[in-house]
């Protein structure tokens, strides 16, 4: 007897086990004692070696990276504790390339995972699974603020006898952590030299540096870096939300009254009330006539 398994996906960057149960297949009394797996790509794409290992009933296959975009099919057979073999056929659908963000936006979009109540398999749409930190992170991409050679601010704090020196403050929150790569968040002196990331510590959150050595009441910094507006961030996520629930319709049956249209009013809401707290929202400002005299 064999088994398929279809919508099943995954992309073509991932590295990806999925679990084949043989339960219901299995002989009274009988155990899985072995396991192998052959992949066939779509068209003339690259065959992926396949890896398994047994827990009986289960049967664990990790496959990938892919390398090609398509269906790609996975033959998986069980030996049994009698001699005798099922297959399972797994369908894997690769129509996207990636799922992965950059190292140093994973706190952030962790954060508007929180903001958006975004997980990692909601829905999907013409087989693209929502939401993957590839796609957050394009999204925070679209409200980033590109600093470069911003002064940081020069906060002192107390100790014995005076001040220490050693905490600057960029004026931005949010910022893409270093891992993303050392171009991402640099430190640089007033000549534009590169400070060595070993001299200082860096809160990404709130935008502080700290200082290890204590650097003098009048030594300026800059930095060059990328911040994130969570808030508008998060209002695009919950639009996109709204769109996909727009098609939610109310219905009645046996005594259950189902409001799925609740499902639209609330995204909407919530992207207006995440778009009013960002720095796209309506703000006020004071303005002032050029040709006043005091």
């Amino acid at each position: 007897m064999s088994q398929i398994f279809s919508g099943l996906s995954q992309s073509i960057s991932e590295k990806k086990t999925h679990t084949v149960d043989f339960t219901s297949v299995l002989p009274t009394g009988g155990t899985v004692t072995a396991g192998t797996a052959v992949h066939t790509p779509p068209g003339n794409g690259t065959v992926t070696a396949v890896t398994c290992s047994v827990t009986s009933p289960y049967v664990f296959v990790t496959v990938g990276p892919l390398n090609v975009l398509g269906v790609n099919y996975v033959d998986v057979t069980a030996t049994f504790n009698d001699a005798n073999t099922s297959t399972a056929h797994l369908v894997i659908d690769t129509f996207y390339p990636d799922v992965a963000a950059r190292s140093g936006m994973v706190d952030i979009i962790n954060e508007l995972r929180t903001l958006t109540e975004a997980g990692a398999n909601d829905y999907s749409i013409a087989n693209q699974v929502f939401w993957t930190d590839k796609q957050l992170n394009d999204i925070l991409d679209m409200h980033a603020t590109e600093l470069e050679y911003e002064p940081m601010i020069l906060i002192p704090g107390r100790k014995p006898g005076g001040y220490s020196y050693k905490d600057y403050f960029v004026n931005y929150k949010w910022l893409e952590q270093d891992a993303s790569g050392t171009s991402e968040f640099i430190i640089k002196d007033i000549n534009g030299g590169t400070v060595s990331a070993a001299l200082y510590s860096v809160d990404y959150m709130i935008g502080e540096v700290s200082f290890l050595a204590d650097q003098g009441s009048t030594i300026p910094y800059y930095v060059d870096c990328s911040s994130y507006d969570l808030n508008a961030a998060a209002a695009e996520v919950w639009r996109k939300k709204a769109s996909h629930y727009a098609s939610a319709y109310n219905f009645s049956t046996d005594n259950h009254n189902v409001q799925r249209e609740q499902l639209y009013t609330h995204a909407k809401e919530m992207a207006d009330y995440f778009l009013g707290m960002s720095n796209e929202g309506v703000s006020n400002v004071s303005l002032e006539r050029a040709d006043d005299t005091y």
